[in-house]
């Protein structure tokens, strides 16, 4: 048996997210599971700590979050399923670097660090192959390369999540300068990313799940609206499978992951182009048992399990 914490997001009540079935299926394999807040991360006289309560087979969602206790995080195993309040990043991400000394951290923080942003895939296009991709906290910079290029871009933030702050533009778009201006804030201090626009993202962008080196499941996301294919857009979403070039590529891919330190993670695909690698806490578990009625949580923590 193994003691392994959680790192969620506290909220006044309780989710049916990833952290409850996850939590649940770890407590079937006889596993000692405590949740702790992320935000909560803490020094004290050496030892990280983080407030957080005991795993209970009665945990439901809609519950009022537990009484939450303060934790010496010494577990054998950390699993982050949020980085929690976005400000306080950087220190929470040296609690953790400090506590990946001594245990495993799911995913790792080299992954976490890299692969949550956009720059390192940019990169690497022989193996993550991105849209054409630029960034800089310069406005007018990024306003010329696509006056000057042409064509549609998607503006948005390096490391953003759910869709915020996502335009698309083109080249004779009269708010370009406002929308970058905006987004590299009045100082230019704040990176933006610039891709250029892909139709292949109209017909649709799958999200794949993968665990422990492998596929475990897939659905279709349909911007309805607007360009956006987040699901908290407003998003349509359907059950899909992989052609045979997506599973050769995606298999491929999620061994790549996996040598990255990669465990658990979504990838957002528009095939041939890889959209993102989400490595915290990917969405798709409760939307595919929607779709099919069949829940994965079992074979995400199976193939986890055995990958560590």
């Amino acid at each position: 048996m193994s003691r392994i914490a959680l790192l969620i997001q506290a909220a006044p009540e309780l989710e049916d997210s990833n952290y409850l079935r996850f939590g649940h299926q770890l407590a079937l394999r006889g596993h000692e599971i405590t949740l702790i807040s992320i935000d909560s991360l803490g020094l004290k006289t050496g030892r990280v700590i983080g407030n957080g309560f005991p795993w209970s087979d009665t945990l439901a969602s809609g519950q009022t979050l537990p009484i939450l206790n303060e934790t010496e995080i010494d577990h054998d195993l950390v699993w982050i399923l949020s980085i929690g309040e976005r400000t306080s990043f950087l220190d929470k991400f040296q609690l953790l670097y400090a506590i990946s000394k001594r245990t495993q951290v799911i995913n790792s923080l080299d992954a976490i660090m890299h692969l949550k942003s956009k720059y390192y895939l940019a990169t690497r296009p022989d193996v993550f192959p991105t849209p054409e991709t630029h960034a800089s906290p310069d406005a007018e910079a990024l306003k010329t390369v696509i006056r000057k290029n042409g064509g549609k871009w998607i503006i948005k933030p390096p490391a953003g999540s759910l869709g915020r702050d996502v335009f698309l533009v083109d080249d004779n778009d009269s708010n370009l300068g406002a929308i970058l201006q905006h987004m590299c804030g009045p100082e230019n201090d704040r990176y933006t990313m610039i891709q250029r626009y892909v139709p292949e993202i109209e017909a649709g962008e799958k999200r794949i799940l993968i665990a422990g080196g492998k596929v475990i499941g897939q659905y279709r996301r349909i911007a309805d609206g607007d360009h956006r294919t987040n699901v908290n857009q407003g998003a349509r979403v359907e059950c899909t499978e992989l052609t045979q070039p997506e599973s050769d590529y995606c298999q491929k891919l999620a061994s790549t992951l996996l040598d990255e330190g990669v465990l658990f993670a979504g990838i957002d695909l528009a095939f041939p182009w890889l959209i993102e690698v989400n490595v915290i806490n990917p969405g798709g578990v409760t939307t595919i048992e929607d779709l099919t009625g069949t829940d994965l949580s079992s074979s995400v923590v199976e193939s986890v399990l055995a990958a560590v």
